[in-house]
């Protein structure tokens, strides 16, 4: 059996036992590789991304070949962490990155959350309710713009897989799109799905496992 491990981290809204994840969990055991998946409350309750990313950090152990795999807020959150820390991409125990409809900003559209404007707080509602302040919406809105170029470069690293839903309605895959045609080696797959992949979670999983035997052959 393959001695290896997986870090995962689900979508907004999601949980460790949400369906991509519990999935990709049977999938990793199958293969005889360790599945870990931390419960984020992205947005809320202080798990903001700054926050998240030094969780990440303690959380993450590189002692043994390794994969990341993020879905759609959890793939942002793992370009986060290795903008952030870019010695882990270096790491040679660290074999891929697949993300899974990978959002490379989180307010790329202000009228998908649609903002309400407050006294002293910012209302916004995208699947749950969100309030924050002036203060900590100004901080979200800086770290995410600071990090958007490199988060989409990211994407174009040698060791990143990413997999884009072609009628995804909640990301915007036009610089995906873009970032193809400059980085012809980019390593992308598109799945004829919406944002979910619910309908082609085999074809999904199908990808996860191509790409994870065809690495632990050459351990």
């Amino acid at each position: 059996m393959a001695d290896f491990k997986v870090y995962y981290l689900h979508g907004l809204g999601s949980s460790c036992q949400g369906t991509k994840a519990v999935k990709t969990k049977e999938l990793i055991q199958s293969l005889g590789g360790e599945f870990h998946c931390k419960n984020f409350n992205y947005l809320m309750r202080g798990d903001y991304p700054w926050n998240v990313v030094e969780t990440l950090k303690g959380w993450v152990v590189l002692d043994k070949p390794t994969f990341f795999v993020g879905s759609s807020m959890g793939a942002y959150t793992w370009l986060d962490f290795v903008v952030n820390h870019p010695e882990v991409l270096e790491n040679e125990n660290l074999k891929k990155v697949f993300l899974i409809t990978p959002p490379t900003t989180v307010f790329d559209n202000l009228e998908k959350w649609n903002p309400l404007f407050g006294k002293e707080k910012i209302f916004l509602r995208y699947g749950e309710d969100y309030c924050k302040s002036y203060e900590t919406f100004i901080r979200l809105m800086h770290w995410d713009l600071k990090y958007a170029n490199r988060r989409l470069l990211k994407l174009a690293y040698p060791k990143a897989v990413s997999i884009i839903a072609k009628r995804d309605t909640v990301v915007d895959n036009t610089p995906i799109y873009e970032l193809k045609e400059v980085a012809k080696t980019i390593n992308l797959y598109k799945v004829d799905d919406d944002h979910t992949l619910h309908n082609r979670l085999d074809e999904l999983m199908g990808i996860l496992k191509r790409e994870i035997v065809e690495t632990i052959k050459t351990f």
